[in-house]
């Protein structure tokens, strides 16, 4: 299994496509994510990728020059790079995916945006335990990716350091057992706007913290 940190999220395209091209059918991905954009790769204002673009390192490397945002994830499924992807959110999903494929999940017992940004108090229990099982439970349990998937990780969805050393970690330790990748973006601008009051961590700190979480749960499993 191998661990890819970027810098921005759509930067992981370039990892996926180098894992499609040594697999015969499509992955699954699971992403965990603050915030998603969820918008047509390049806006509608290019064309589509064809099925396969995948296979062209070339072809890859201007979608990612090009993608802004999230646009990574519709580019992904609209070029065969991904069969299905998931994403764990944390805040409400402005417009529904255009694409079929395209799932944003959030925790239904989450507390509006504006308790989120302007109650850390009060939500400061809910972002240290966005790894826990207990939050992940109604979320992933019943509905596991297969072995082999991508597990994809924005760092703007730990809002604190806390976020990271949950206290039931079964959930998260299965996932990165059965991921065949693991993608990390840092993403720092967004760490530094979400993170909540006294946190003492950036983009680098939580890629560092969470790839060290990452080789933890595999050594746990051997």
């Amino acid at each position: 299994m191998r661990i890819v940190t970027v810098d921005l999220h759509h930067q992981v395209l370039t990892a996926w496509a180098e894992y499609r091209r040594t697999l015969s059918t499509a992955p699954q991905v699971v992403s965990f994510d603050f915030h998603t954009d969820v918008m047509r790769c390049f806006r509608g204002a290019l064309p589509d990728p064809d099925a396969g673009a995948w296979h062209d390192p070339a072809t890859v490397a201007l979608a990612v020059e090009r993608l802004r945002h999230d646009e990574h994830f519709d580019w992904a499924l609209r070029s065969q790079t991904a069969a299905d992807i998931r994403i764990i959110s944390l805040s409400p999903c402005a417009v529904a995916p255009e694409h079929e494929k395209l799932r944003v999940i959030r925790h239904p017992g989450l507390p509006d945006m504006d308790a989120m940004l302007n109650d850390p108090a009060h939500f400061r229990p809910w972002a240290s335990g966005v790894l826990d099982d207990g939050f992940l439970a109604p979320l992933l349990a019943d509905e596991l990716p297969e072995k082999g998937f991508i597990l994809d990780v924005d760092c703007d969805y730990f809002m604190c350091i806390e976020a990271l050393t949950p206290a039931r970690h079964l959930i998260f330790d299965t996932l990165v057992n059965r991921a065949g990748l693991v993608t990390i973006s840092r993403e720092s601008d967004w760490v530094r706007l979400l993170k909540l009051p006294g946190e003492n961590i950036d983009g680098t700190v939580l890629a560092q913290t969470l790839e060290k979480t990452v080789y933890a749960a595999l050594a746990a499993d051997r």
